[in-house]
């Protein structure tokens, strides 16, 4: 076997999960790098052409290749176009990607590097907080990396993930690896849920307990889990002076909508709620088949000038109203069948976990638009790869 057949591309998939949370660049070279040596490799090339027939991958191609018909609408703009074209194409990476994992182990390499990102992007929080680092302009949230939006989420799933492998190796691991994880996990916590802003992150933080408990223990299980998460939130709304003026902001923002103040324009969700109501009104004009990729901004702006709105928009922070005014119901559905395909047709030896990355994505795609973002979006994909398909060797 030659020196590149001995190459594993599953390696360069684990260096760019590792940079995914810190820095673009290196994410998209390790991702290249990646392919290269997919269709180098001839056991990665035998299982890719399994895998481009795959229902998942079908489903996928489904909802692009849709996506590329609206680009002949008349509403559509090519030049428009080009902010999504390449974002949604990410899609098409995921039967390469996926042929990357030949055996069970490499799923594990690549999210264990996603989880060691994460903490990386934890500890520069912590860093600038102790002033080693200049504040970010304009952020209440000490960052180093991402915005808070991603760092949250990015926690939420990498918590999930260390959870789920420490139960099944618990009873295997060395009490320093047990402390040292531990440890970590305490740090990554408190600079999740006092220190960095975003409420979204603490929404998908919710998904797996309650996952893992309806698929051991049922229905009953789930509302179990639901209980004490809800506890656990109420007990942080109550003791913590920061969770309760995140969550308290939220009602205050939402009112300052409703009451027509000029102020909600300039707040997050008074700005999100006139994202989506332009959205909405754009979206019943042409609600079959949208305006294609290229006419969303078209689209909503009469609705939002007619409304006195005067800010700017080109992503309504909500991946259903995207996809509903670029392709209307058809892309909405087509959208829904790769999601319910993925959760119905997988054959994944991590079938909980799956479930639970999915239905965060599929949860937090309300409030914001993961598939036009770079760093959730191409996570999404990876994730996606490393879980839905099977290793073929042990």
């Amino acid at each position: 076997m030659s020196f590149v057949q001995r190459i594993n591309p599953a390696w360069f998939l684990a260096a760019a999960a590792f940079f995914l949370p810190i820095k673009p660049a290196p994410v998209n070279l390790f991702l290249a790098l990646a392919l290269v040596f997919v269709l180098a490799s001839q056991p990665a090339r035998s299982r890719l052409l399994g895998l481009l027939k795959h229902p998942i991958t079908l489903a996928a191609f489904a909802l692009i290749a849709w996506l590329l018909v609206t680009l002949a609408f008349e509403t559509s703009n090519l030049e428009s176009a080009r902010n999504y074209l390449s974002k949604y194409l990410r899609l098409l990476l995921l039967p390469f990607l996926a042929a990357a994992f030949l055996n069970k182990q490499d799923t594990f390499t690549v999210l264990d590097a996603f989880c060691c990102g994460v903490f990386v992007s934890v500890l520069g929080s912590f860093a600038v907080a102790l002033g080693f680092f200049p504040w970010p302009e304009g952020s209440e949230s000490p960052l180093l990396f991402k915005l808070h939006i991603t760092h949250n989420f990015f926690i939420a799933l990498a918590t999930g993930y260390v959870a789920y492998r420490l139960h099944a190796q618990w009873a295997n691991c060395q009490m320093l690896v047990k402390a040292l994880v531990l440890a970590a996990l305490a740090l990554t916590l408190y600079n999740f849920f006092f220190m960095v802003e975003g409420r979204s992150g603490w929404v998908a933080m919710v998904v797996l307990p309650i996952v893992i408990a309806y698929q051991r223990i049922g229905i009953k299980g789930s509302l179990l889990a639901a209980t004490a998460v809800l506890s656990v939130l109420f007990a942080l709304y109550f003791g913590s002076d920061f969770f309760n003026a995140r969550v308290n902001a939220v009602f205050v923002e939402v009112q300052q909508w409703v009451d027509g103040q000029a102020i909600a324009q300039d707040t997050s969700n008074g700005r999100r709620l006139s994202f989506w109501l332009h959205s909405l009104e754009a979206f019943v004009q042409a609600p079959w088949f949208g305006y294609g990729m290229g006419g969303f901004e078209s689209a909503v702006l009469p609705h939002a000038q007619a409304a006195g709105f005067t800010f700017a928009f080109n992503n309504p922070h909500n991946q259903y109203l995207l996809f509903a005014v670029q392709g209307g119901v058809v892309a909405v559905v087509l959208y829904a069948v790769f999601i319910g395909t993925t959760l119905l047709r997988s054959h994944s030896q991590h079938t909980m976990l799956l479930h639970g990355f999915v239905l965060a994505y599929v949860l937090l795609n309300m409030l914001n638009s993961f598939h036009y973002d770079f760093a959730e979006g191409v996570f999404f994909v990876l994730g996606l790869a490393a879980l839905a398909f099977p290793a073929e060797q042990s």
